[in-house]
């Protein structure tokens, strides 16, 4: 599998290889399925995300700046040098966020440089659930506070950066859809009513991404912990 399209995979805070080497064997055992149908999930969800569509409707990019009650006025949308060579952008100075994202070319909420989707990972919850969330640093594009010079490649924290999308556009952009969920109980139902069916093949009323509940029936049968790394 491409670097690219490889997901994290932390169980208590080890990756599975560490988990492995720890003797954790009891542990990946209770998660196994939901590491393993959370990973499929997370690459769905980049894939869907990473081309514009999300679960819920976005808000546009700002039209016009910041208002600074200081200044009495609209500020204007700074990006750092760093950001600004990184993007080919032509400037760093820009009238409005919208006016930024319209010159380089990017519009996709979240996937501006791709660093951010970089960080993607999958964690254990507790014993028995999984979450998705965003780890690591990549560039960012504001200029550290007090700084004059205006060069710097300056990282920021994955989770911020979703954090700050999130804020500014009132997007989750890790968020399922509800073809999403519905797969994963599709998936759910399909894999113990195969379990207990004694060879038969059982009728499923399948609902949701049919795609995404074959691969995650496939993925799970086949305890594809690894796979993802």
């Amino acid at each position: 599998m491409a670097a690219r399209d490889a997901v994290e995979v932390r169980i208590g805070g080890k990756t599975v290889k560490d988990a492995l080497a720890a003797n954790r064997i009891g542990q990946l055992g209770q998660l196994s399925r939901a590491i393993v149908a959370t990973t499929r999930l997370a690459k769905a969800v980049r894939v869907r995300a990473q081309r514009g569509d999300f679960a819920t409707q976005r808000r546009p990019y700002r039209a016009r700046g910041v208002w600074d009650p200081n200044q009495n006025k609209f500020s204007s949308y700074f990006i750092s040098e760093g950001y600004k060579r990184a993007l080919g952008a032509k400037y760093q100075r820009y009238q409005s966020s919208a006016a930024f994202h319209t010159d380089v070319g990017r519009q996709v909420a979240g996937n501006i440089t791709g660093g951010m989707w970089s960080g993607l990972r999958v964690r254990n919850f507790g014993t028995r659930g999984a979450v998705i969330e965003f780890a690591g640093r990549s560039l960012g594009s504001r200029i550290k506070a007090g700084k004059r010079r205006t060069n710097e490649n300056v990282k920021v924290a994955n989770r911020l950066k979703a954090a700050s999308v999130y804020k500014s556009l009132a997007i989750n952009v890790i968020q399922p859809s509800d073809a999403e969920i519905n797969a994963l109980g599709t998936a759910a139902v399909t894999v113990v009513a195969k379990a207990t069916s004694f060879g038969g093949r059982p009728t499923i009323n399948a609902s949701g991404d049919r795609a995404l509940a074959r691969q995650l029936v496939s993925d799970i049968e086949a305890g594809r912990v690894t796979r993802y790394l």
